[in-house]
């Protein structure tokens, strides 16, 4: 009897063949997932790192269908949702930080931040060893619920995940 065990990082299953020289056949057996595929979310209130930032929730606002900024007025498909954010350089260089980064979860789903409404959207300059408090404002369905929004340090980033 031959025995094998073939694995992929991708794969999250291990199958295993077997060959039964005797009677020539052959069939496989596949096992449960050898780890959990979803990724940790940190609690409400603590902190997470991505990258050289740290990020802590400071609060969420709900509700608004209408903000104006200093030139215009941007009315919401739905409402806007603003997660306050506390962000700290925790490098050695100086870091761009840009809301745009920032992803909001719903049910799963990923939702953009709303540029328009983002005083730092495009970036905004973070020394090594200080921080900044500023808001992200998502333009979200009426009613939907968050659960998390995934903090990056650039919009490469891995992402890492915050409980609201």
């Amino acid at each position: 009897m031959v025995l094998g065990n073939l694995t992929s990082n991708n794969d999250k299953k291990s199958t295993t063949t077997r060959s039964d020289s005797s009677s020539g056949s052959s069939y496989n057996t596949q096992s449960a997932p050898t780890r959990s595929s979803a990724p940790s979310v940190a609690p409400a209130g603590t902190s997470v790192r991505d990258g050289k930032f740290e990020f802590q929730v400071l609060g969420t606002s709900r509700g608004e269908t209408s903000k104006q900024d200093t030139f215009n007025t941007e009315q919401a498909k739905g409402e806007f949702f603003t997660v306050k954010l506390r962000v700290n350089n925790v490098g050695d260089d100086a870091r761009s930080f840009s809301a745009r980064s920032q992803k909001l979860i719903i049910n799963g789903n990923e939702y953009e931040a709303t540029s328009f409404l983002n005083s730092n959207s495009w970036s905004e300059d973070i020394n090594p060893g200080l921080g900044i408090d500023t808001e992200v404002v998502f333009d979200i369905p009426k009613g939907a619920v968050p659960s998390a929004i995934e903090c990056h340090d650039s919009m490469f980033s891995g992402g890492a995940l915050l409980a609201l």
